[in-house]
């Protein structure tokens, strides 16, 4: 019975080892070592979003505005003399995504408030702020395509809306949905 198992283990190994040999290598995802976005040089593979940011930060580096060189920076830190919320692109952006006026002073800093570092997070841009002393019922979370084009803005305020966000996008109506800003 012994005997039988060994046979049947190395098998199944060389049956292994041969469908490892025989799958086409054209499948496996191209890796550029010296990529900071290349998530296991050593193993062959990227992740989607890696492969997203970086054709994004590619975009926005052709269109003259980054607005990934804001990660790990807060939204009152300056690149280039100016804060993310004084980029013009910025600006523009989220004007045209927000049509409410309050709602806008809000999100574009007006009246001050917490915030975290910005971060790129599956190809956008994303900063995320509240209302001082009312985090969890005040909140918002602008995306920015790198290059400063587009921007989607999260928006909740429990008083108005409770359990609910709003969401605004350019050329479209504010969008309701369940739960936070915080993504």
């Amino acid at each position: 019975m012994r005997l039988l198992t060994l046979l049947l283990a190395g098998l199944v190994a060389v049956g292994c080892d041969s469908a490892d040999k025989a799958a086409p290598q054209a499948d496996q995802p191209k890796v550029d070592a010296g990529d900071p976005n290349s998530v296991d040089a050593a193993a062959g593979g990227t992740t989607p979003e890696a492969d997203t940011e970086t054709a994004a930060t590619a975009e926005a580096a052709a269109n003259g505005v980054d607005l990934a060189a804001y990660a790990g920076k807060y939204p009152f830190d300056k690149v280039g003399d100016v804060t993310f919320f004084d980029q013009p692109a910025v600006k523009t952006a989220i004007a045209a995504a927000i049509p409410d006026k309050t709602v806008l002073g809000w999100v574009m800093g007006e009246r001050g408030g917490p915030s975290a570092p910005i971060e790129v997070k599956n190809g956008k841009v994303m900063s995320w702020a509240c209302e001082q002393h009312n985090c969890g019922d005040h909140q918002w979370t602008v995306l920015m395509d790198p290059a400063g084009k587009s921007a989607e803005v999260c928006y909740q305020d429990a008083a108005a809306l409770p359990g609910k966000t709003r969401w605004y996008r350019a050329g479209s109506a504010p969008e309701t949905r369940e739960g936070t800003c915080q993504l």
